[in-house]
């Protein structure tokens, strides 16, 4: 955005929140911000607001924008369909128009009076690397291409890095012990210093998408990394661990069974889920075992229905399907 020549009231690495203590912890800023932002709103002659995401922030900001007559286009919507329905009037009544990137959702906001249009998921714009690249993306980051590669994703959060890198690590090396032609590789975020992900020669990736589509199987923290898994084709783990307090308050919260996003899609659990304390490297080893050979019948199903998958996700122009909404609120 910053390089479109978006002028930025905050940097989005500052945002970065994971659980119930995440978010106390960066409450005066988040009260800062808002009131920047409202700030915005009452000084300056604001046509529209596109409001991405981040629904505990974006809620309280396009009410305020709708009741003083500024256009609302809400671009990946709230979800309602995991944490309830409170949200789902307040969101409809504040909004122009929702654009939703889960096929499920169109229905939901015009069943309950919004305006919705199901624009498909933005990581259908992005192309996934095909096997003539993986010579070059081995020899990029230390890697063999002649042997297979599990990935390790442990997060893209301080956080998130802290309570599952190691578990991934050991899990890892678990696998080498029965599998020694397995070879590891971590994926990093760029918003984490090498430093916090360095362990045991371990090669750092960068790039996340591609590794994903060069690795026989995947380790990963559960969210966005696990579609990014699916549009490769690369059969996973997903991994779930924080603390007991955010955990024993999203059991209750929580209106849906699952935290994969390919499992939420399909309504069913095509992917293996294991949380908390269940996530041991010995329960991950024996889950990841059936997944580390492309002949075993697991890996081959979970392959398939990733691609029933990948078509509920939409086709590709997504960017274009939402500037084209924003357009005509605009009447540009």
């Amino acid at each position: 955005m910053k390089a479109q020549g978006v002028k930025l009231i905050a940097d989005i690495d500052q945002l970065s929140l994971m659980g119930l203590g995440g978010v106390t912890t960066k409450l005066p800023f988040l009260f800062n911000l808002r009131r920047k932002v409202l700030d915005v709103l009452r000084d300056q002659e604001v046509d529209l607001i596109v409001a991405i995401d981040f629904a505990g922030f974006n809620m309280s900001v396009i009410k305020a924008a709708y009741q003083k007559g500024v256009k609302v286009v809400y671009y990946v919507a709230p979800k309602v369909w995991a944490w309830g329905a409170g949200r789902t009037k307040n969101l409809v009544q504040s909004t122009d128009h929702i654009a939703v990137i889960f096929p499920f959702e169109e229905q939901l906001f015009t069943d309950a009076g919004g305006k919705a249009t199901f624009v498909g998921h933005p990581l259908v714009d992005h192309e996934f690397p095909s096997q003539d690249d993986r010579s070059d993306f081995c020899e990029t980051w230390n890697l063999d291409p002649d042997r297979p590669i599990l990935a390790l994703c442990p997060g893209s959060r301080p956080r998130e890095i802290a309570r599952h890198l190691d578990l991934f690590v050991h899990t890892g090396q678990k696998v080498i012990e029965r599998f020694p032609e397995m070879q590891l590789a971590i994926a990093r975020s760029r918003s984490i210093p090498r430093a916090k992900l360095w362990k045991d020669q371990i090669p750092l990736v960068d790039e996340g998408r591609r590794l994903l589509a060069h690795s026989r199987t995947g380790l990963l923290k559960s969210g966005t990394v696990t579609l990014e898994a699916c549009l490769a084709g690369t059969p996973f783990l997903t991994v779930y661990r924080t603390d007991p307090l955010t955990f024993f308050v999203a059991k209750k919260l929580l209106k849906t069974r699952y935290l994969s996003i390919p499992n939420v899609i399909e309504k069913k659990c095509i992917v293996p889920e294991i949380l908390q304390g269940d996530a041991t490297p010995e329960h991950l080893v024996e889950k990841l075992i059936p997944l580390l050979k492309v002949e075993n019948a697991e890996y081959q199903e979970m392959f398939s229905r990733f691609q029933v998958v990948k078509r509920k996700l939409g086709r590709a122009g997504v960017a274009e399907r939402v500037s084209g909404i924003i357009s005509s609120i605009l009447e540009l």
